[in-house]
């Protein structure tokens, strides 16, 4: 499978209503590409305090909707490599693939390994500490698409060497077996139970909260991979098939 790696900057930090302005694909190998972006949007200077893009960087570049098939041929049935992108960079580049019309991702299913989550799960660091950690140089490039995305690769190989971790290993520490949805508005519990991750029920198991409360989140803004959780919990009774088999599975 081949490995991807990728960063974007965008107008913000909302991946369903936010838009990319700058994304860089990468490979292993050294094929890279970059795409500066029309966002359709006004840049908010907070964001661009952050990369650097301004509006007039990106006035004539264009819209994601043009770039959006090239981007697809890279990342169809790739192994994803990211830095903090399983919450933000992949559900950003998932929406901006959905609203141009592409197949996109199916975020259930893509392999993807967050090299920051990874590393995280070993010695929690951010990707300047990363590269001043494993590669013995500052991060002078830090919030530049193509510079965030060499650091990643590179810091990724070194973990992969130092602690003997295959790939399977990487996407394993990705998404962790409590994990229920990627914007975390839900948890496993150490009794293994479904519970909110947030709001007026937080910490309260799904199943002892009123049905109501699973619905108004259906139709309320959050993420489709957090309405598909609610989804399927509603169908189980607030209950999900992977906490009950961590149920089973734990020592009685």
């Amino acid at each position: 499978m081949q490995v991807v790696a990728f960063d974007v900057e965008s107008t913000g930090t909302n991946p369903e209503k936010d838009r990319i302005v700058e994304l860089c694909l990468m490979t292993p190998g050294g094929r890279c590409r970059v795409f500066r972006v029309n966002p359709g949007v006004p840049i908010p200077a907070e964001a661009s305090a952050i990369h650097g893009i301004r509006d007039e960087d990106v006035a004539k570049a264009p819209p994601f909707s043009e770039i959006a098939p090239q981007v697809q041929a890279w990342v169809q049935g790739a192994l994803l490599l990211g830095y903090n992108s399983r919450s933000f960079d992949t559900p950003l580049l998932h929406a901006e693939l959905r609203r141009a019309g592409q197949p996109g991702l199916d975020l259930d299913a893509v392999r993807e390994i967050d090299v920051m989550r990874v590393w995280s799960a070993l010695e929690p660091r951010t990707l300047a500490g990363a590269a001043k950690r494993w590669l013995g140089a500052e991060h002078a490039g830090a919030h530049q698409a193509r510079e965030d995305v060499r650091a990643t690769l590179a810091v990724w190989a070194r973990l992969r060497e130092t602690f003997a971790l295959t790939e399977e290993d990487a996407v394993r520490l990705t998404k962790p077996p409590r994990e229920v949805d990627r914007a975390g508005k839900f948890a496993i519990n150490d009794r293994h139970e479904v519970v909110f991750n947030f709001g007026q029920h937080h910490g309260k198991p799904v199943s002892s909260v009123d049905r109501t409360y699973l619905e108004w989140m259906a139709g309320a803004e959050f993420p489709p991979s957090t309405k598909a959780v609610v989804q399927r919990l509603m169908l189980h009774g607030g209950d999900l098939p992977e906490a009950a088999a961590l149920r089973q599975a734990a020592p009685r």
